[in-house]
């Protein structure tokens, strides 16, 4: 169990444009619980709400709090990890954009600082709250994902002003030693990257059910690089595992697993063009076990991460 508690809306429409919102959620997690050294494809925007944790990229190593935020960039290396003692609790935005890191830069927010500290934590709620239910309760997904992306732009805001207070993190940074996107286009090709209902349709009611398919086929599109539990998105759906599999197998001609796993092999072949390690490279597509990751890419293409990367 890496998680106490988690929750997660994810936006239904395909809007193509700067600060589109693609997901929020909020989480209670175990202690020790960690993400990376791993890369995303997207901005991912965390804020401490409870507990404490570590943020470290570019060389340097944020301890965190209540009231703070780290912003992960897309395509830096990052890892985050809850304290063991006081495990944090935070909510977060996946959100997309090709002039979105210009515009951040232009408020104070870049890279090389990508963590803020003074923020509201009930202002911080109630924005992300509203974030979540223009996503689930919008009058139409298109009109759902609008207003989703102007409350982002009050959450941006809210660190903007953070920055230009000159909020980093103070003697919490400290040097690490070495060691250690275009928006989805909704298909059904995992290649590629709606809306939450309260209760399953009828399987004859064709529209609905495609929808509810469409839904889980974006949960697993944005949330590849993470653990994500097949249970978990049938009961978000309102659907039994088993009922959900089958669905999804009639309308993919995969399992949710197979499909899951096809995106992320798919990504790893991407990653491997790159510098990551092979490490690394497994981490930013869901896999804490390398050799776990070697095993699963061997299945997939018959030849090791290795051997693939030198064919390249």
């Amino acid at each position: 169990m890496e998680h106490y508690r988690y929750s997660l809306s994810i936006n239904a429409a395909t809007d193509r444009g700067d600060f589109v919102v693609m997901f929020c959620g909020e989480a209670d997690v175990v202690g020790g619980h960690y993400i990376g050294p791993a890369v995303h494809d997207y901005f991912l925007l965390h804020v401490v709400t409870a507990g404490e944790g570590t943020f470290e990229t570019l060389g340097q190593k944020y301890r965190l709090k209540k009231g703070d935020a780290f912003l992960i960039f897309p395509d830096i290396l990052v890892k985050y990890e809850a304290s063991r003692e006081t495990p944090w609790t935070y909510m977060w935005i996946g959100f997309s954009g090709e002039q979105t890191e210009k515009a951040l830069g232009r408020i104070g927010i870049t890279p090389e600082r990508a963590a803020l500290r003074g923020l509201s934590p009930s202002k911080m709620r109630e924005l992300f709250g509203s974030i979540r239910d223009c996503l689930d309760n919008g009058a139409t997904p298109e009109l759902g994902s609008m207003a989703a992306s102007g409350c982002l732009r009050l959450v941006l805001h809210e660190m903007g002003v953070a920055a230009l207070a000159g909020n980093a993190p103070e003697n919490g940074v400290t040097g690490i030693d070495g060691r250690d996107g275009e928006p989805m286009i909704m298909s059904h090709q995992p290649s590629e990257g709606g809306r939450p209902m309260n209760r399953p349709l009828p399987e004859d009611a064709i529209p609905g059910r495609q929808q509810q398919i469409d839904q889980a086929i974006r949960m697993l599109s944005y949330q590849y690089g993470q653990h994500i539990s097949i249970g978990e998105i049938a009961r978000k759906l309102g659907y039994h595992r088993a009922h959900l599999t089958k669905l999804f197998k009639e309308t993919t001609g995969l399992s949710p697993m197979q499909y899951l796993n096809k995106i992320r092999m798919k990504k790893a072949e991407k990653l491997l063009a790159g510098d990551l390690t092979i490490a690394q490279v497994a981490a930013s597509v869901g896999f804490n076990d390398p050799l776990f990751f070697t095993k699963q890419f061997r299945k997939w293409r018959g030849v090791s991460p290795t051997e693939f990367r030198k064919s390249l």
